[in-house]
């Protein structure tokens, strides 16, 4: 094995959230900025093609871009018999800051769609921006970043929350921005003003959806990560004390206690600023004549609601199942001669291997000692698992916080699979040819998958079926020995490329679903994969 080989392998089980290396080549560096750049600009192309069709309100935009032209009017004082009310808001339950947002965007372009739904496309695209950075602060090197950001811009969820008038996407902006300052802060010097702002970012995202806390919670435990690690000795001269995470520099020497001043700021601003920018929220709510006593009966109703909520709805959806796209959410749809909808659903290809990153995480970190997808994995975990715990009515498009961090854990369980972090010799043309024969060949393979497994056996006989359901099994088995066979392991970079090609692949059968594309009835039914996406 070359020099390189192994240090490609070593950084697999580097110290966890170790800062990233700075890009040393500035050709490199600056072609990984065009690169960037260049995913962004196709992701604003797509977030605004069309993005005013339908006109009309689509899914719960008759909650909330009604309630942003509320707020623009001011119809939001008390009204008898109900006080507590904001006004002719329906949307009560959810703090005003998303809604603020939409309003923005009807105070600039007009009560219309375009008006509604450019603030999502904004948050979207500032979401999409924090990938890389997060990516190479969340372990992986920049090629592997890059991929990310290209997992996370063909992210069919991401794209659609980000062309609808709802609170999701920027309790998702708030969130991933929240994470990416809290990085900046524990790796980078711990320089005060990026703990503000991280707490200013998680106070935005509560004081859009109370589910943004838990970017504050993930927030917290990502910079208690870095102080463990900061807590191990270093070596120094003189027989110096080690190093602590939360002194005011990174050099500062101290003890568990001398920390504790620290740790008691981390909490007090992570409690002290969502705490005022949540009460902020209700500026216009006070101003408009409510009382305090009608806010905390608001407060006392929304909390009721939120957690209490039982409706039955078509497309709602246990929080377990999301992570595998089995229950999406149709926005809109009209059928007829051509189909045309917009649908709330992950990229299929981009989540189920995020699933596997999810479960092999903990394995490799404890079995090979491969820390790479453990940050990631927590961040996951504490944004997506609380969810597992409510009873209420709920929704797949609740990942749009999550789905980021699925991006980025899947770059990171291919980087696993392949063994190093180096991108094999061609690798990005690889996975660019990979990426072009799906998009063009997912159709006649959806055709003769459906001929084989469905109208074969229909029209032979049953014990067809059965044949065709063994050999399907055989091939999943097979592939799941070759993928882990050591025969295999020289190929498995190569493999990977050909994994994260398929991926964003993938994406462009799912575009017109998302962007309300008309569509024959025949392509429908093919990119319907499963019951449950009907």
């Amino acid at each position: 094995m070359t020099a390189d080989a192994q240090l490609a392998r070593r950084s697999l089980s580097q110290p966890v959230l170790e800062p990233p290396v700075p890009i040393a080549d500035p050709v490199r560096r600056r072609r990984i900025t065009l690169a960037v750049a260049l995913i962004l600009m196709i992701s604003a192309a797509l977030r605004l093609w069309q993005v005013a069709t339908p006109a009309e309100y689509m899914f719960d935009e008759v909650y909330y871009a009604k309630d942003a032209k509320a707020i623009v009017d001011g119809r939001v004082g008390p009204k008898a018999p109900l006080r507590w009310e904001a006004g002719d808001e329906v949307s009560w339950p959810h703090p005003e800051m998303g809604k603020f947002a939409i309003a923005a965007g009807i105070v600039l372009f007009g009560d219309r769609a375009f008006g509604w739904r450019l603030p999502a496309v904004i948050a979207g695209l500032v979401t999409l921006a924090c990938v890389y950075p997060l990516a190479r602060r969340l372990g992986l090197p920049p090629p592997w970043a890059l991929i990310a950001l290209g997992f996370a811009a063909a992210d069919t969820l991401g794209i659609a929350q980000s062309r609808i008038a709802t609170l999701d996407v920027f309790v998702g902006v708030w969130s991933v921005l929240c994470i990416l300052l809290a990085l900046r802060y524990a790796q980078g010097g711990r320089h005060k003003r990026w703990l503000v702002l991280c707490a200013a970012a998680g106070g935005m995202a509560v004081a859009t959806k109370w589910s943004g806390g838990l970017a504050l919670v993930a927030a917290a435990i990502l910079i208690f990560l870095v102080w463990l690690h900061d807590r191990e000795p270093v070596a120094e001269d003189d027989g110096a004390e080690p190093a602590y995470l939360l002194g005011d520099v990174p050099t500062a020497r101290s003890t568990f206690v001398g920390a504790l001043p620290g740790a008691l700021l981390v909490v007090a601003l992570f409690i002290l600023i969502p705490a005022a920018l949540y009460v902020f929220s209700y500026v216009q709510y006070f101003a408009s004549g409510h009382t305090l006593a009608d806010w905390r009966e608001l407060q006392r109703q929304a909390a009721f609601f939120s957690l209490h909520l039982k409706a039955v709805h078509t497309y709602a959806s246990a929080a377990p199942t999301w992570i595998v796209d089995y229950r999406p959410v149709w926005y809109y749809f009209e059928g007829g001669k051509m189909f045309r909808g917009v649908i709330a659903m992950g990229n299929p290809f981009l989540w189920w291997v995020a699933t596997l990153g999810l479960i092999a995480a903990p394995i490799l970190a404890l079995l090979r000692r491969t820390t790479l997808l453990l940050p990631t994995a927590i961040v996951v975990a504490v944004l997506y698992v609380p969810w597992f715990a409510t009873s209420r009515t709920s929704f797949i498009y609740y990942m749009t916080p999550v789905a980021p961090f699925l991006a980025i854990l899947a770059a990171a369980a291919l980087v696993a699979f392949a063994g190093s972090t180096r991108l094999p010799r061609h690798g990005v043309v690889v996975m660019a040819a990979t990426a072009v024969a799906t998009a063009v060949l997912w159709d006649p393979v959806a055709r003769l998958a459906v001929w084989f497994f469905w109208r074969l056996p229909r029209s032979v006989s049953p014990t067809v079926g059965w044949i065709d359901v063994g050999v399907g099994i055989f091939l999943a088995l097979f592939l799941v020995i070759m993928a882990v066979s050591p025969w295999t392991r020289r190929w498995r970079p190569v493999v990977s490329m050909i994994l994260a090609g398929a991926i964003v692949g993938i994406a462009v059968a799912f575009l017109p679903i998302v962007l309300n594309i008309p569509i024959s009835p025949g392509h429908w039914s093919h990119i319907m994969w499963f019951r449950s996406w009907i």
